[in-house]
């Protein structure tokens, strides 16, 4: 390729994300895919309140981009964190860890994967309504 490729918004379609993956609204616009020698995926992960991904892993790096609203990312057996737009996560590979909107808050990110394959992701169970209640809040002060 000699020049910038533009992809129009209008040309990509969103998709909601699936079900055996993610609890909630999930929508996801795909905006990059991997064009070796690129190992590069980029999509745009909008998260309605209250939803979130299933605890999972990746073989790769990923960069969470928050890109609007209130949500949160959380190591296992660790406290999670708040993101806002402009934050990034980096999550090393091989860490188990979830991402999502707050109770009561919109949120989106733009996720960044080196994927290494097909088979880049490792989804696991979903994370428990109890828990996800007791720190889905944003923090006093």
């Amino acid at each position: 390729m000699d020049d910038v490729m533009i992809r129009s918004a209008a040309s990509r379609s969103t998709k909601a994300a699936p079900a055996s993956s993610f609890t909630g609204t999930v929508l996801q616009d795909s905006m990059a895919t991997p064009q070796a020698p690129s190992r590069t995926s980029a999509t745009l992960v909008t998260f309605t309140p209250g939803a979130r991904t299933n605890w999972h892993t990746h073989k790769t790096r990923q960069v969470l981009v928050a890109t609007q609203g209130t949500g949160m990312v959380q190591v296992k057996d660790k406290p999670p964190q708040v993101l806002r737009a402009g934050d990034v996560a980096v999550v090393p590979p091989g860490l188990v860890h979830w991402h999502g909107a707050l109770a009561g808050h919109l949120f989106a990110h733009i996720s960044f994967v080196e994927t290494d394959g097909p088979d880049n992701t490792t989804w696991m169970q979903p994370v428990d309504e109890a828990d996800y209640q007791a720190v889905a809040v944003l923090p006093k002060g």
